[in-house]
C-alpha cells in the first residue's frame, strides 16, 4: 500500500519499530504479541499508553487480524492525540534538535538572525508539512516530492514568495521544484550547514544518514579534513575545487565520491536555507 495508513499498519513496519528480545539472534524471526504491538503502536502514534479500545483488542488477541489493525491505525490517526506524530516524528527522524546549535551569523545573515531568526518558524513549517502527509494518507515518498508547504510572511519572503502576509501559516503550492519535499525546507537546509556558511559535505552526509539510511563511515585515522583556506596559493579556490582535490585521495574518495554530489545538489541554498 502506498498511503501512510497502509505503511503504519503493515506487519513489516510494526516489527521494525519493535526492539528484538535480547535472546533473539540477528536475522532471526520472532513473534510479536498483541499487547506489545498495542503499546508500540500507541506510543508511536500518540506518544502515550493505549486507550481502552486498543487495549481490549490486544487482550483478546485481535490485533493480528489485518483488517482490525488497519481500522485501528485509521482511528488513531484521526484522534487529536495523533498531533504528536507530526510534531515529533520528523523532528526526531532528521535530528532537528541540532538547529539549536546553528545560530545564524548576524554579520553574514542579518535578514535571518536576531529578531529575524527563522528557526522557530522553520520547525512549524516542517510540523505542518508532515501533518498534511499523515492527514491526507499520502505516499511516504511524498515526504521527498510533495509540491506544497506551509509558510507565514517571514518564511515566504525568504523563499521568494510575495503573496503571503502576516504571521498565520498558509498552505502554498511551490513553483520552485528545488523547494519540493523535505530537502527544500529551511529547517533541513539549516540543520545541515554551519552558522556562517553552507557545506556540501555536511549536506551530503545528512542525506546519506537521515534520508538514505546509510551514514558515511567514520574517517580513518590520519585523514585530515580539507583546509578552509590554503596559505601561499596564487589565487583563492572555490569550495568545489578544494573538495575535488580532497577526493583525489583514494581513501577519501570512498565516502566523498558518494557524499559530495548529493551535497552539491543543494548548493543553490545558503546556510540559512535561502
Amino acid at each position: 500500500r502506498s498511503g501512510i495508513t497502509g505503511i503504519l499498519s503493515s506487519p513489516y513496519f510494526l516489527y521494525r519499530i519493535e526492539q528484538a528480545p535480547s535472546n533473539v539472534q540477528p536475522g532471526e524471526k520472532y513473534a510479536l504479541d498483541d499487547v506489545t504491538l498495542a503499546s508500540k503502536l500507541s506510543f508511536f502514534l500518540w506518544n502515550t499508553i493505549p486507550d481502552d479500545e486498543l487495549r481490549e483488542l490486544a487482550v483478546r488477541g485481535q490485533l493480528g487480524d489485518e483488517q482490525v489493525l488497519r481500522s485501528q491505525v485509521e482511528r488513531m490517526l484521526k484522534d487529536p492525540r495523533a498531533e504528536t506524530l507530526a510534531s515529533n516524528f520528523v523532528y526526531h527522524w532528521l535530528d532537528l534538535k541540532r538547529l539549536e546549535e546553528v545560530e545564524p551569523d548576524t554579520s553574514i545573515f542579518p535578514y535571518a538572525s536576531g529578531r529575524g531568526d527563522p528557526r522557530g518558524d522553520y520547525l512549524k513549517e516542517i510540523e505542518l508539512f508532515a501533518k498534511s502527509i499523515f492527514d491526507e494518507d499520502r505516499s511516504v515518498a511524498e515526504f521527498m516530492t510533495a509540491k506544497h508547504t506551509f509558510v507565514n510572511e517571514r518564511i515566504a519572503l525568504l523563499y521568494g514568495i510575495n503573496s503571503v502576509k502576516g504571521d498565520r501559516f498558509q498552505r502554498v503550492e511551490l513553483e520552485d521544484s528545488t523547494r519540493w519535499g523535505l530537502l527544500g525546507k529551511g529547517a533541513v537546509l539549516m540543520a545541515a550547514a554551519y552558522p556562517n556558511r553552507t557545506s556540501p559535505v555536511l549536506r551530503g552526509a545528512f542525506i546519506l544518514e537521515y534520508i538514505v539510511g546509510a551514514p558515511p563511515a567514520t574517517p580513518p585515522p590520519g585523514v585530515d579534513a580539507f583546509p578552509e583556506a590554503e596559505i601561499g596559493t596564487a589565487k583563492a579556490r572555490t569550495v568545489r575545487e578544494i573538495i575535488a582535490k580532497h577526493r583525489e585521495n583514494p581513501t577519501c574518495f570512498a565516502c566523498h565520491g558518494v557524499m559530495d554530489p548529493l551535497g552539491f545538489a543543494l548548493v543553490k541554498f545558503d546556510a540559512v536555507g535561502v
